[in-house]
């Protein structure tokens, strides 16, 4: 009995064990499938390697150009530089053997004019404006040429050798306070003396250059004002007769830099 009680237990062990089997044939193609995927995947990876390795390559021979252009570059502006240096020094030589060429030491006088320039036309207008204020006159703007060319006869006027003659603060502030009966503001007080101060500077500045420098007043009543020649005061007129001149021109070393300011007579 008990024989035959161990021989119906085997076909129940035997079952068990072929279901182990195929659980475990099931796993083993699962991991053979898992391997497939990653052999496809590894395979997949050949190219793009390749592809990695061609743009290194290729970046460095990017870096190798791009060093040589670096290297040409530096060359160049080497050699630039070289001939910027033996032009400078056939400039110099030239301006050396050239009169006509302005020298570095006249330049100063291109400054001078433009400085000039600004008291004509801005700070002494703005000085004289309280005399005009009190004086009222009919014909402003001509009165106020008339102004403007009593305080450039005595800050730029000639000595008496025809030679730049030093300005006459006095009468620069007698004539913009017509002798004391005007009063000035403070901000018109400080402008009389910076103007003063300018035109002293200017005085020093002109005669410590080494160069002949002079105001031109020479200008005949009665000439045909010229916009080449001339610079018109404001409300004048090309090719009208000149009445006076409102501010000398400036020469220095015979040349012009700067116009003579000029008032026309008035249409009949």
């Amino acid at each position: 009995m008990l024989f035959n009680r161990d021989k119906g237990k085997r076909p129940h062990e035997v079952r068990i064990r072929l279901d182990g089997l195929d659980t475990l044939e099931s796993r083993i193609r699962k991991l053979e499938a898992a391997a497939d995927d990653q052999r496809a995947a590894l395979a997949s990876l050949g190219p793009l390697s390749d592809r990695l390795v061609e743009l290194r390559m290729r970046q460095e021979r990017a870096e190798e150009r791009v060093q040589m252009l670096e290297t040409a570059v530096a060359d160049t502006r080497r050699v630039l530089d070289e001939q910027s240096e033996v032009l400078d020094l056939v400039r110099v030589t030239q301006v050396a053997e050239r009169a006509d060429l302005t020298r570095e030491d006249f330049l100063v006088h291109y400054e001078l004019a433009q400085r000039l320039r600004a008291l004509y036309t801005q700070r002494i207008p703005d000085l004289i404006q309280p005399r005009l204020t009190a004086e009222r006159p009919r014909d402003v703007v001509r009165r106020q040429a008339q102004l403007i060319s009593g305080l450039c006869l005595v800050l730029f006027g000639p000595d008496e050798e025809g030679g730049l003659g030093e300005p006459d603060l006095a009468g620069l502030a007698r004539i913009a306070t017509d002798a004391g009966v005007v009063g000035l503001d403070a901000r018109h007080q400080r402008l009389l003396e910076r103007v003063g101060t300018e035109a002293a500077h200017l005085f020093r500045a002109m005669t410590g250059s080494g160069y002949v420098s002079h105001f031109d007043f020479a200008v005949e009543p009665g000439t045909p004002a010229d916009p080449k020649e001339h610079a018109l005061w404001p409300s004048c007129a090309a090719g009208r007769p000149v009445a006076f001149v409102v501010c000398p021109g400036y020469r220095a070393a015979d040349r012009r830099l700067l116009e003579t300011f000029v008032y026309t007579e008035a249409e009949a």
